[in-house]
């Protein structure tokens, strides 16, 4: 190493993983102040540049690096941090210091999930809890702190030495002096995934990009493919930082990962403090920002909506999240649009994965852009009085037995919602489902799925708004009409949804008239050609607005009498 002023630059490659990692490596380093290693550090669109002496760039590096590891690989639980079950012998303190075990986990973990190794040195024990020979003198002390601190030695196999376990992925850069290459050094040929030449190449693996298998997975599938592909020290490098800029949520073994992608770095770097006022220390870190929709949230779709809701109401809004109301969150505009489209478009990579044994399965890779259109959905709905984390309490299927079954169903309408689809279909099979052996209170949702399919339909199919308001009046006066006959009312409700053809649905309509002495007016008959193009859709409207109707009316009693809320 010398002192030779130079620069190195890291590329924006356009992928959004390594972009991710690039982001998180500025902003680590603009916190830990590099002015202090007389290195300076800028972004621009086409990277991130350092430029100081070599040994102080070697030493920013290596300094950066080491507070990642810290941070975000070398975690400890709440429980961990209780039990401080690890130990290990300071030799210049002559005494045993315990400290708590570690684990990486969320993001962190997906890139590198192996166990911690010594920081500095270990001996091997002579039998379990038996010091070997050289630190024999020490066995009565050892046994003493063990019996004190309530500790045991277990499976463990050494005794460490002047330092902790830690989770230490290795990086080209600081295993080899790369940064002053030799006059004559000669490039080792192209990086697989910035593309450029570089003199110190390594194997590509999981650690660089979890979606790339290893040089042994390469050649366990292919033994005569050649030498496998190779990345340069950069990209091995800043493929550790994505954790920084990431955000994750586990549940039941599976992880949601999302980062925030832009064609432009310097819009990457403009949203990161905006977005970050959305992450939550979680003592046990199950995940790493608030879900201002409730915790019970694991299915992909599901789960992504919860975290666009937070991204919402946290770092859209004027008001700090504490002062907010559920029905005036203080959308804020101006910041609406700084995150979203100013300068460049803003969108967000959804990454999900299951447990395969011991390593993680990546079953979903999906770059979301209709970011813009889900916050102005948020916002137009809760402008109207709708309480979207009570909507998404009602899309539980409580009856049941197994948690990973009772959101499937808002899972799906969720991934409707994020599509820009209908989802009337999914409510309609859904309420009458969970009302078929009781009584369900699904106010808010009816009053949700109306409001989005007007929304929905307002531009593609405007005239459709009239049928939509046609089939949840029939569905009213329907509801109102059998709501007061109790259970022999709302078998008529469900044998009303079995109609399966207009002039059967019809028919049964006439029936309730008969029975029930319902009012049904004309608009029903002179719908025509539109009514019968639109049967299925009009038929689950008027279903839900029935029994959104008749449940109200039954709840009265329940409520001592309070007012029906049904029509409102």
């Amino acid at each position: 190493m010398t002192n030779a002023v130079r620069e190195i630059h890291f590329p924006k490659t356009h992928h959004f993983w390594m972009d991710a990692g690039l982001i998180g490596f500025y902003e680590l380093a603009e916190q830990e102040h590099p002015e202090q290693w007389d290195v300076s550090i800028y972004l621009n669109d086409t990277g991130v540049t350092l430029k100081g002496a070599e040994d102080n760039l070697q030493a920013l590096l290596e300094h950066v690096y080491k507070v990642l590891l810290d941070r975000y690989y070398n975690t400890s639980s709440e429980q961990q941090r209780a039990d401080n079950a690890g130990f290990y012998y300071d030799t210049a303190q002559d005494t045993f210091v315990r400290f708590p075990k570690v684990k990486t986990r969320g993001i962190a973990a997906f890139i590198f999930d192996k166990a911690p190794r010594p920081t500095k040195d270990a001996v091997r024990y002579a039998g379990k809890g038996i010091l070997p020979p050289e630190y024999a003198d020490l066995q009565e002390r050892f046994d003493a702190f063990l019996q004190e601190n309530n500790l045991k030695v277990g499976e463990v196999k050494n005794l460490l030495i002047d330092g902790p376990n830690a989770h230490q992925p290795q990086v080209l850069v600081l295993q080899k002096k790369i940064l002053s290459p030799k006059k004559k050094a000669t490039s080792e040929g192209s990086c697989f995934i910035c593309g450029h030449e570089a003199h110190a190449l390594t194997d590509i693996g999981s650690t660089v990009f979890p979606l790339i298998t290893g040089k042994d997975g390469i050649l366990s599938f292919n033994s005569t493919c050649g030498n496998p592909t190779k990345v340069c020290w950069k990209c091995d490098y800043i493929g550790k930082f994505v954790p920084i800029s990431g955000f994750y949520a586990t549940s039941d073994g599976t992880c949601h990962m999302y980062f925030p992608y832009s064609p432009s770095l310097v819009k990457m770097h403009e949203v990161f403090r905006p977005l970050e006022a959305i992450k939550a220390p979680d003592p046990n870190y199950f995940r790493n920002f608030n879900q201002d929709l409730g915790g019970y949230f694991q299915k992909p779709y599901e789960m992504f909506l919860s975290f666009l809701y937070s991204v919402y109401r946290r770092a859209l809004s004027s008001k700090d999240p504490a002062e907010q109301g559920d029905e005036d969150p203080g959308f804020n505009f101006t910041k609406f649009y700084q995150i979203t489209t100013a300068c460049a478009p803003l969108e967000y990579v959804v990454m999900y994965t299951e447990p395969l044994g011991k390593t993680q399965m990546a079953k979903m890779v999906w770059p979301f852009k209709r970011s813009v259109y889900i916050f102005r959905l948020l916002d137009r709905l809760e402008r109207q009085g709708l309480q979207i984390r009570e909507v998404m309490r009602e899309l539980v299927d409580f009856e049941q037995d197994k948690n990973k079954y009772k959101t499937l169903m808002r899972n799906r309408v969720c991934e409707r919602i994020l599509n820009q689809q209908s989802i009337v279909d999914l409510v309609d099979q859904h309420v009458f489902h969970v009302n078929k052996s009781k009584m369900q209170y699904i106010k808010s949702l009816h009053d949700f799925t109306i409001a989005y399919e007007k929304i929905l339909n307002q531009e593609r199919r405007p005239m459709h708004q009239k049928l939509i308001d046609a089939a949840v009046s029939l569905g009213k006066t329907i509801g109102m009409s059998v709501a007061p006959s109790g259970k022999k009312g709302k078998g008529d409700l469900f044998r009303l949804r079995k109609a399966r053809k207009v002039e059967d649905f019809l028919n049964e309509v006439n029936r309730i008239q008969i029975k029930y002495g319902a009012l049904v007016t004309s608009d029903l008959y002179n719908k025509g050609e539109a009514f019968g193009e639109n049967f299925a859709e009009f038929k689950q409207f008027c279903m839900i607005a029935a029994l959104n109707t008749f449940n109200g009316k039954n709840r009265e009693p329940e409520n001592g009498g309070a007012p029906d809320q049904s029509n409102r």
